[in-house]
């Protein structure tokens, strides 16, 4: 009887910590990279009636049970739809990495914002935006060298408020590798970061001038290391003295300011076309277009400009050379990749977001705040790596989506019910018992 009476008491306690357990997951069922847990029992004790060996059945009797642990649910939660490309989760395994001073912790919840101080003091253009927690915890990955503060730089505001200063991108590029786990640092995003000019080097042209007597113009566009969009033109007309067996063009190539009223340079050359109308030989190699070289190439044969009558008159070009942009906006591929879309069209990556993984995610400690740290029982953060041994996120990062809890509020429901009944059948175990101990008190006067 006062075994059962104690063995009430350990289950009371028990299912106790097991409701406590079941609520904070339902108090929970809302927050932004929860993850539940699971309460798990154990016998607390046996005692042994008689010695082993003198009956083939069971010789003990429990007395009571405890809760042995708490076990963390890891299941992924459903994806919720935002509109911030800085709020983030992660499709799969691993966990995000945040830092406060010299404590590293890691969770599921991506909804990050961003907070702003200036890499060169008292120079608001250098400002840049550091992804962090809502309580002021810094989001770590790897950031790129591709780029660099310059406070002479025009970000195209100069005539504006006479404002100069930009980080300007210095090598464009599609891909970033994330290196190790320790050489992981803050994310900064600047605030004020421009595409660099790219001059035009090569310009091509094609088409059919036909033998006809009539001035043919083919143009092209080039850029300038001005950030100038200029027009090289060439004008062909047909060489009063011809050369026997060929055709020959006279050609006036000028590079002039998009709207005519700038010259930059003006040369008088000649195309010779074979008797077949194939390019035989041009003699103007390039032109200056306000202070750059611009090789001209009409190319060779027939994969450029032709001389063939009885074809149509066709004439187009190519030129290489981009045109300086600055920042319109950030985005977050689904590797990660932090790239900023400029206002001339391209893109350029400046970082990476980084994914840790554990080999054991249950031995995570929980730090509170959906945040989790790293013990002996979960090891040290890795990266996964490729077939290559380059380290991978080894899961999708979404932009613009929130992982919510994992909690099924459906299932904390039926075990809230489960342990109230259990509770309620231990309390009616310890009345027994007492009721029991009453009256053998009560036999034995």
């Amino acid at each position: 009887m006062n075994q059962a009476y104690y063995s009430g008491i350990s289950g009371i306690m028990t299912h106790q910590y097991g409701l406590d357990v079941v609520s904070d997951n339902i108090a929970n069922v809302n927050t932004v990279g929860y993850k539940g847990s699971t309460a798990e029992f154990n016998e607390l004790f046996t005692n042994i009636l008689v010695s082993a060996g003198s009956t083939p059945t069971t010789n003990s009797i429990g007395m009571g049970s405890r809760l042995q642990s708490t076990t963390t649910q890891m299941q992924n939660g459903t994806l919720l739809a935002s509109d911030r490309f800085n709020d983030l989760a992660i499709g799969g395994n691993g966990w995000f990495g945040v830092v406060s001073g010299n404590d590293a912790y890691y969770t599921r919840a991506g909804n990050f914002v961003f907070d702003e101080y200036q890499t060169v003091a008292g120079d608001p253009n250098s400002s840049v935006a550091r992804l962090t927690t809502n309580d002021g915890k810094y989001v770590t990955g790897t950031m790129l060298s591709n780029f660099a503060y310059n406070g002479t730089f025009d970000y195209g505001d100069f005539d504006l408020n006479g404002v100069m200063g930009a980080y300007v991108v210095s090598d464009p590029t599609d891909e970033v590798a994330m290196g190790t786990v320790g050489s992981q640092g803050i994310l900064e995003f600047p605030t004020r970061i421009a595409y660099p000019v790219e001059p035009t080097t090569t310009a091509q042209f094609f088409g059919n001038l036909g033998t006809d007597n009539e001035k043919r113009t083919i143009s092209a566009d080039v850029v300038s290391a001005n950030n100038e969009r200029n027009r090289l033109s060439l004008s062909f007309t047909l060489s009063a003295v011809q050369p026997s067996g060929s055709v020959a063009w006279d050609v006036t190539a000028s590079v002039t300011s998009n709207d005519g009223s700038v010259v930059y340079d003006t040369k008088n050359g000649q195309a010779i076309f074979d008797g077949s109308g194939g390019l035989s030989s041009f003699d103007i190699a390039s032109m200056d277009n306000d202070g750059n070289a611009v090789a001209i190439d009409l190319g060779s044969g027939f994969d450029g400009v032709i001389s063939i009558d009885g074809a149509a008159i066709t004439g187009t070009s190519r030129s290489n050379g981009v045109s300086g942009g600055t920042l319109t906006k950030y985005g977050i591929n689904s590797n990660g990749i932090i790239v900023a879309d400029f206002s001339n069209g391209r893109q350029s990556a400046i970082g990476r977001v980084a994914v840790y993984h554990f080999q054991n995610d249950q031995g995570l400690n929980r730090a509170g705040d959906t945040y989790f740290q790293e013990s002996t029982d979960s090891g040290n953060p890795i990266f996964w790596t490729d077939e290559n041994g380059e380290a991978i996120t080894g899961a999708l990062v979404y932009s613009g989506k929130l992982e919510n809890s994992n909690v099924r509020l459906d299932v904390g429901l039926t075990d809230m019910i489960i342990m109230q009944r259990a509770y309620q059948a231990n309390a009616k175990s310890i009345t027994t018992g007492d009721e029991l101990i009453q009256k053998a008190l009560q036999m034995h006067r």
